[in-house]
């Protein structure tokens, strides 16, 4: 992204970085790529590894001028928030699911394109994933020390139970301190919008697939992005619901407003989401046990699995 902003503006790309290229490359993200402070942020962390990397002299990054910028764009963002007109994003609910489902079932796409963009969408609601860890950002190339690959979602049976669970291997979580991998699982739960049925239908039409590519590519073998969901859920509810403003990340709100109503405390929506907080530090010690127990209790909830 440094990269481009500098050929945009006609620079020349040096190492180390100066105060002055960083300025202009927030203001760029900010108001020629449309950015907000959070992701902003994460670039310039992203230029300060590029300098360790490359045996640089280390640059200071966040001088207090570039500070002051970047809470002046975080304080815009939150006036953003709350005077536009979808000041909340409105959270993908069951009935939604259903209606997704359904919309899903007569676009006019390829099976292949079809139960792709389904299993996308309940595994983004029952995991509570991020768009960008299930997802590729571009639909051009991937990187596989970061991307999902097809070979980091494993299905396994559980024995006497008739239930499986798939396993979702998410290699750079947000929320992690050191960059390790954490395991997601998600638990079968038989309902018409379970994502292992979903799964296990759609494996059988990816059996010829390279376990090393993206674990979602349309039927021209592009990778899945946001983007592109986002264009088709927008596609097939717009008709419906006006003015939605439902994304990919709505999946992920959604499965927050679900376990809410289903009486979870805070703690549990936290560890399931993997969201930060005080009390999710104390939670790391043992994360795959405590969101295997709370999914547990959420698959056998009567109402979670006969809406």
């Amino acid at each position: 992204m440094l990269a481009k902003y500098l050929r945009a503006e006609g620079l020349k790309f040096e190492l180390p970085v100066s105060e002055k290229v960083i300025l202009g490359f927030i203001h760029w993200l900010a108001f020629k790529r449309g950015l907000k402070a959070g992701s902003i942020s994460g670039y310039l962390s992203g230029i300060k590894k590029l300098h360790i990397i490359k045996g640089a002299e280390e640059p200071k990054i966040r001088t207090e001028l570039v500070n002051m910028v970047l809470e002046g764009k975080k304080n815009m963002d939150a006036a953003a928030r709350l005077s536009g007109p979808n000041s909340e994003r409105q959270p993908v609910t069951l009935d939604i699911m259903k209606l997704l489902k359904a919309q899903l079932n007569t676009w006019q796409a390829s099976p292949w394109d079809r139960q792709t963009a389904w299993l996308v969408c309940t595994l983004l609601f029952h995991s509570a994933c991020r768009g960008g860890e299930l997802l590729c950002k571009s639909n051009k190339v991937f990187d596989p020390a970061v991307d999902l690959l097809r070979k980091d979602i494993t299905l396994t049976d559980k024995q006497g139970t008739g239930k499986s669970t798939l396993q979702l291997r998410i290699k750079t979580p947000k929320e992690s301190k050191d960059n390790r991998a954490v395991i997601v699982d998600i638990l079968e739960s038989g309902s018409a919008i379970c994502p292992v049925r979903a799964y296990k239908k759609w494996n059988l039409m990816a059996a010829n697939m390279d376990r090393n590519s993206p674990a979602f590519c349309w039927e021209n073998g592009k990778p899945v992005t946001a983007r592109a969901m986002n264009t088709i859920i927008k596609g097939r509810l717009d008709q419906y619901i006006p003015g939605h403003g439902i994304s990919v990340h709505s999946f992920r709100t959604g499965a927050a407003s679900m376990m809410a109503e289903l009486g979870y405390g805070e703690d549990d929506i936290k560890a399931v989401g993997r969201w930060s907080s005080q009390a999710f530090e104390n939670y790391l010690k043992l994360p795959r046990t405590k969101r295997i127990q709370t999914l547990r209790k959420m698959q056998y909830n009567h109402s979670w699995n006969n809406q």
